[in-house]
């Protein structure tokens, strides 16, 4: 059953009269006739009841004009959500996250930004580890990560690009003698007991922080480890020792604790977003690039 002759069934049944419905539809009166009657055969049924002076629906007209009515409104639906899918404007996002990216605003900035303009596409937010966020963009379980720099490796299709860059600092217990310093050198950390987030070898925060402390030759004394970093801010505010964080998480406002910048360090963390250079899905690749446009200043150097 062609969609078009449901149409003609339809503005026939609103003019009643072959000539108006012919010249609203654009259509010679012939060509109209012709397309009613190839309706009705198809049907097995009579739509209209025809004389020289009137045309009006039969029963079965009556009946089956609901019904076409619904099929016309259900394609013109469908046609528009295939428009707003190729456009972008609808579907879902799967991304994975660390945790220590919800304090940088990075995230959460991107998703407010994209539903002003693209508010029937729904995001899915799960706090993955590294490792699981990179093996999961690989195989298509999740459609981008953002996680912290460096990764020790890349499953195939998989890029990374640096979205934002921010300080290393330190938290420290708000009693803390280090914490009336204006600035903190490894020096002066020196056999001070540290709580860290839980390590993934050669990835991450913790892997720079390594790095950091292998050149400056400080051996970090870890006395507690901490799935996320909130939890860890409350090991410091507990009084159980000092951690190295990115600045953003001085956005956790936690009691007794307070945070100092580290006096002759340069490196900063990266907050990257991992995503597959063979993604074709229109909202996605339309978050993706939003995402790269938005980097920071110096924040897009780093393409893997």
């Amino acid at each position: 059953m062609e969609l078009r002759r449901l149409k003609y069934m339809s503005v026939l049944a609103e003019e009643l009269h072959f000539g108006k419905a012919a010249e609203r539809l654009g259509i010679a009166q012939p060509a109209l006739t012709q397309q009613i009657q190839a309706l009705e055969r198809e049907l097995g049924v009579e739509l209209f009841h025809r004389t020289k002076r009137s045309v009006k629906l039969t029963v079965a007209g009556r009946v089956t004009l609901k019904e076409a009515i619904r099929t016309l409104q259900q394609a013109e639906k469908t046609a528009l959500v295939a428009r707003q899918a190729g456009r972008g404007e609808l579907g879902h996002i799967e991304i994975g996250y660390v945790g220590s990216a919800i304090f940088s605003g990075v995230l959460s900035t991107a998703i407010s930004r994209f539903r002003e303009a693209n508010p029937l596409v729904e995001f899915r937010l799960n706090e993955l580890g590294i490792v699981q966020q990179l093996e999961d963009v690989g195989s298509g379980r999740l459609d981008l990560g953002l996680l912290r720099l460096p990764v020790k490796s890349l499953p195939p299709d998989v890029a990374i690009v640096s979205l934002h860059r921010e300080p290393i600092i330190l938290a420290i217990p708000r009693g803390h003698r280090l914490a009336r310093q204006k600035s903190v050198t490894l020096e002066a950390l020196e056999a001070e007991p540290f709580v860290a987030v839980q390590i993934q070898e050669g990835s991450g925060f913790n892997a720079q922080v390594a790095r950091i402390c292998a050149d400056g030759g400080l051996s970090l004394q870890i006395t507690q480890r901490a799935g996320q970093f909130t939890a860890l801010a409350g090991l410091v505010a507990g009084g159980l020792g000092v951690a190295f964080v990115p600045d953003s998480l001085r956005h956790l406002q936690i009691a007794d604790v307070v945070y100092r910048p580290l006096a002759k360090i340069n490196q900063q963390s990266e907050l990257a977003m991992a995503y597959r250079k063979s993604e074709r899905a229109p909202a996605v690749v339309a978050f993706v690039d939003q995402l790269k446009k938005s980097a920071r200043p110096g924040g897009t150097a780093n393409h893997l």
